[in-house]
């Protein structure tokens, strides 16, 4: 088969290598598409740590072979993959919050070969664990990768109210923000406003036909005056730090209207993670500080609802679509906010 093999830092070939078989318990899948994202380009840089060659972990498959004792699994199935395995043994795993496991989850793409390739080998913990989700017959493979990004978004937002926020800001105008800012409206937000540094994502938002209220430029407008104006002074009930820029977390807390909901989404670099904080402004106002961390099976079964059902419209977020052998012209495309991309897609 053919794969996208990481040689060194920033090094990437298409090459032919052998295909997997799949051992006891496991399940061998062809891959029928797998999506770039942000923290693939960070592993593809040397930024981030992996114990494989071959990542991808936004994964459509099909059910190719199965290894001896694996059963309930049909060859010719179509499944999204879930990416965190969790040690199946502490509490937490217990109530299926891999995502939380006491021991260290591993991931799909991390600590196994994940989808940039033509084949994968799903391992037993995860075929044991059901990491395996069905997709149906209407759901083009492309649409099926969004399962993975949007059951982070759909975890991150669980513990909020979203069926009564009147107004929600999201920072960030990826996908990861659209994503979050999608499962707002879809959940029943009244309002959603996103705010991004870069006026050709907003750009993008608009010529897609995103269903966003307000696209909002933040080098050109301070974000507290424009929620004052804009909320009679209230402020929001929810903001989403989509952005792995720490300095937008006190900012976010200070937009919040009274029993508002503030949710870290993304994770800033550990390198300098520290931001300082009135802790007065959660205190008084009695503010609601959220975390997000990967997602688990509830959570892609979620996401897998809002596709199928139209309530989110994933066909509109992929922009681009590329054979593996132009696998690095993909990564330039995903990385370069100029280039029109939102979802990029890969289709061995």
């Amino acid at each position: 088969m053919k794969a996208a093999i990481i040689k060194s830092p920033g090094k990437i070939v298409v090459e032919e290598v052998a295909t997997p078989r799949p051992g006891a318990g496991e399940v061998l899948l062809k891959i029928d598409a797998c999506a770039l994202c942000g923290t693939d380009q960070r592993v593809l840089k040397g930024e981030k740590n992996v114990d494989v060659p071959i990542v991808g972990h936004e994964i459509t498959g099909t059910v190719t072979a199965l290894g001896a004792g694996v059963a309930g699994v049909p060859v010719g199935g179509r499944y999204a993959i879930q990416t965190v395995i969790g040690c199946g043994h502490c509490a937490l795993c217990a109530i299926h919050r891999e995502n939380l496991c006491a021991n260290g989850f591993k991931a799909i793409g991390y600590q196994w070969n994940g989808g940039f390739a033509e084949y994968m080998i799903l391992p037993k913990e995860g075929v044991d664990q059901g990491c395996l989700i069905p997709i149906p017959k209407t759901m083009t493979a492309e649409v099926g990768t969004l399962l993975e990004p949007l059951s982070c978004c759909i975890n991150g937002m669980r513990c909020i109210p979203m069926e009564t926020a009147q107004h929600v800001l999201v920072f960030g105008g990826g996908i990861i923000g659209v994503l979050n800012a999608l499962v707002a409206r879809a959940r029943g937000a009244k309002t959603v406003t996103i705010m991004d540094v870069s006026q050709d994502r907003l750009d993008l938002h608009r010529k897609l036909g995103l269903p966003f209220d307000h696209l909002v430029n933040s080098t050109q407008v301070e974000p507290a005056a424009w929620v004052r104006q804009n909320t009679a002074g209230r402020g929001v009930d929810v903001v989403v730090v989509a952005a792995s820029v720490k300095s937008l977390v006190p900012v976010g807390l200070k937009l919040l209207a009274r029993d508002g909901h503030l949710s870290i989404f993304a994770g800033m670099p550990k390198s300098d993670p520290v931001a300082p904080i009135d802790l007065n402004l959660i205190h008084y106002p009695e503010l609601h500080v959220h975390g997000a961390n990967s997602s688990v099976r509830r959570d892609y079964l979620e996401a897998g609802e809002f596709l199928a059902s139209g309530k989110i419209d994933g066909s509109k977020l992929v922009t681009h679509t590329f054979a593996l052998a132009d696998f690095n012209e993909a990564v330039a495309v995903q990385g370069n906010p100029a280039s029109g991309a939102l979802k990029v897609i890969i289709k061995p």
